[in-house]
């Protein structure tokens, strides 16, 4: 097929958000399929297929601007390319972007929509920007007038049906090419923890800088470090905390890292950190894409949703309460030491992950849906 892939992609910043589409991308043309993508330098628009990129027209270098740049590169692809399937990474409903939809669905093609995480709505409840209020103010007038026009969702929930459209549930997955792996050295005399995040309120990772505070309380023998790498709106909020228990020494922030800077402070640590904090958002079964890519990199982590493929009894993985409790550091160290036990371990979870979280395994069934549909 002909596929177009329309998201907001940043050439210039390579987040979590950007190499799941990279990978998301490389998976639908490794199944043999030609992809169209966007991406944005400065204030164009550029199209992009195979190492190409044909410029587009000018961009308003905004939030709006972006998203009224996508609604019009992908009417200018529908009309211009031989399109078969769109797939959307999801953006706010509006009247543009149902037109958008329209335009697709008179031509004949197939329209595949992902929402990284539903139910969003108290998500959005934490982002203050006037703007992001009243697109979330728009997309809950328009968004029960998908079944129109959209083919099916992508969700990484457990939803069968969203806003009356069909929605195909996935779990993230991991572009192998990406990630390093290398075993994990479980030294005797200190822990050391990371968590790679936009530091949003979902991390939750107050919640670690609370256990450390009431571990470091009992003054133990053994030192536990927590590496907080990237950048975001909590920062500030979880430097306070650090600062108000006096554990600078103890909470290390590293700012946004990439590339060697990254793989050093994940060599440094042997716990990850998945998201802790999706009881704000009233959610429980996510999908996060930190998890897969500890399991690629075998790195044993602690997480705090339900999940599809682990559970409590997964030997390499230790599951607390999705809630606002402070994590309990003595029972991570005991995890510590329990995965130390484990002959091979970190091999073994980088063969989980290759068997359970590859993009090309997951983006196959898009296809597979979308070719039925045509």
């Amino acid at each position: 097929m002909n596929i177009l892939f329309s998201a907001f992609i940043n050439p210039m910043r390579k987040s979590g958000v950007e190499k799941k589409i990279d990978g998301q991308i490389k998976a639908f043309e490794s199944l043999g399929h030609n992809v169209w993508y966007f991406t944005f330098s400065k204030d164009k628009i550029l199209l992009c297929s195979k190492g190409t990129a044909k410029e587009l027209f000018s961009v308003n270098a905004n939030p709006v601007g972006y998203y009224m740049a996508l609604q019009k590169g992908m009417r200018w692809a529908a009309e211009n390319l031989a399109v078969d399937m769109v797939y959307i990474r999801r953006i706010f409903c509006s009247p543009f972007h149902l037109k958008t939809l329209e335009i697709f669905k008179k031509k004949g093609i197939v329209t595949i929509e992902e929402i990284p995480t539903y139910p969003y709505d108290e998500l959005n409840k934490h982002y203050t920007a006037l703007s992001y209020k009243a697109a979330a103010v728009m997309d809950k007038m328009y968004r029960t007038r998908y079944h129109r026009y959209l083919d099916r969702f992508v969700t990484f929930s457990k939803h069968t049906e969203i806003f009356g459209v069909p929605a195909i549930c996935l779990d993230n997955g991991v572009d192998f090419d990406t990630v390093r792996f290398t075993p994990t050295v479980f030294p005797d005399d200190r822990m050391d923890m990371i968590a790679v995040s936009a530091m949003s309120p979902c991390h939750g990772y107050e919640r670690a800088i609370e256990g450390i505070k009431n571990y470091m309380a009992s003054d133990p023998e053994i030192p536990v470090y927590l590496h907080l790498v990237g950048d975001g709106q909590e920062r500030s909020y979880w430097e306070e905390l650090t600062a108000k228990y006096n554990l600078q020494d103890y909470v290390i922030f590293h700012g946004h890292r990439t590339g060697d800077e990254l793989i050093e402070i994940f060599d440094r640590c042997q716990i990850g950190l998945s998201i802790l904090g999706m009881y704000k958002m009233g959610m429980e079964a996510v999908s996060p894409l930190k998890t897969r890519e500890y399991a690629a990199m075998g790195k044993p982590f602690v997480y705090a949703n339900s999940e599809l493929n682990i559970d409590e009894n997964t030997p390499f993985c230790m599951r607390i309460a999705n809630d606002a409790t402070p994590l309990d550091i003595n029972a991570v160290l005991s995890f510590y030491r329990s995965v130390k036990a484990i002959p091979q371990i970190c091999e073994t979870m980088n063969s989980f992950a290759k068997e359970h979280y590859s993009w090309q395994a997951q983006m196959a069934r898009v296809v597979l849906c979308a070719e039925s549909l045509r």
